[in-house]
């Protein structure tokens, strides 16, 4: 933050437009709820393994969610102020913030970039990093109730160095089950992200077996699917294998393949690797429809909109028009997302999409 930065502040918060509240969680203004949290040897947990599923990233949004930056990751702030320009016309934001602190220096970038403070939801929740698409929570549905799974986080498994916190982001989970009133599910045996995870929502899972291996390692195959399948519901996992080199996430699947519907699925041909080639004859060989994409799929999926990874003037009217050919009742933004590529990860991989459910 830049002196002018400051002079804003000062203006803002003499003028009553910002107020700062108490850095206390219980007294911000989310209430917390009762909430259970079941292991998953628990023989109360009633949830069916064969009805329930994990709902498609095209089905209704009731929000998304989404952790500030902090301070070494303040490159990618104009990018998350992009992002949620675009989300906040369409569907709720909630943002987790570390203290009111965090939360006040996120509303003056917002402010800064020239970006409207509706529709969003400050939550003081603490964190360590800003991917909630990885640590934060996953929804998981029987059709009569929603509930979110607490899987263990270990911030990629120790591939970024080990000065990378995650204490607390392995508690996300819990503590938004906590504001929603939800059941968690606990999972806290098996490190997965979010990210590695590719549902149709009707029984399919693509996922990078790289990446699995490397946060779980030992454990053959077929443990791995059975974990899954049970819970998650899905009948069909396809793997992906293999990564690029410079990807430490070793492999998320968002990076790489996304359905567009229960039937089809979009393979990157961005690197032109093995990786990509060979997934996709998998996906065919399994009965889907295979389109290929020449950016990077990670996009947002949202209500009524997608929000994409711009590449480019050269070939981003190409991109733009291929994408509105996958979803084309959905307005589609082309965002510059270079400083979240270049710090590893995409605009899906710093969004969080809760499932909208109605009983």
């Amino acid at each position: 933050m830049n002196y002018v930065h400051i002079l804003i502040l000062i203006g803002l918060l003499l003028s009553g437009s910002i107020e700062i509240v108490d850095d206390n969680i219980l007294n911000h203004s989310i209430t917390y709820k009762d909430i259970t949290i079941r292991s998953v040897s628990d023989s109360s947990l009633d949830y069916q393994i064969e009805s329930r599923r994990v709902p498609a990233e095209w089905e209704s949004h009731a929000a998304t969610w989404m952790q500030w930056p902090g301070w070494y990751e303040s490159a990618m702030c104009p990018a998350f102020a992009d992002i949620i320009d675009v989300i906040q016309d369409y569907e709720p934001v909630n943002i987790l913030v570390t203290s009111s602190i965090h939360e006040l220096v996120a509303k003056i970038q917002l402010i800064i970039s020239g970006i409207p403070l509706y529709n969003i939801t400050w939550q003081i929740i603490p964190i360590d990093n800003s991917w909630m698409r990885d640590n934060g929570p996953i929804y998981v549905t029987d059709d009569t109730s929603i509930w979110i799974q607490n899987w263990k986080f270990d911030a990629w498994g120790g591939n970024f160095g080990p000065r990378i916190k995650f204490e607390n982001d392995d508690l996300v989970p819990v503590r938004v089950a906590e504001y929603l009133g939800m059941v968690v599910e606990d999972y806290q045996d098996y490190v997965l992200e979010k990210g590695n995870l590719e549902f149709n929502g009707e029984g399919t899972l693509v996922l990078n077996w790289d990446c699995q291996d490397d946060r779980n390692p030992g454990m053959a195959e077929n443990e791995h699917e059975m974990i899954l399948k049970n819970a998650f519901g899905v009948n069909q996992i396809i793997w992906a294998y293999g990564h690029h080199r410079s990807d430490g996430t070793t492999g998320h699947i968002d990076g790489t393949a996304r359905f567009i519907d229960h039937d089809t699925i979009v393979v990157a041909d961005y690197y032109h690797s093995e990786t990509e080639k060979n997934l996709a004859i998998s996906c065919e060989e399994s009965g889907l429809e295979v389109l290929r994409y020449q950016g990077d799929p990670n996009w947002l999926v949202g209500n009524g909109f997608v929000a994409a990874m711009s590449e480019g003037i050269f070939v981003d009217n190409a991109l733009k028009t291929q994408i509105e050919s996958f979803f084309p009742n959905r307005d589609v933004y082309m965002i510059d997302a270079r400083s979240i590529a270049n710090a590893g990860g995409g605009i899906h991989c710093v969004t969080n999409d809760q499932p909208a459910f109605d009983n």
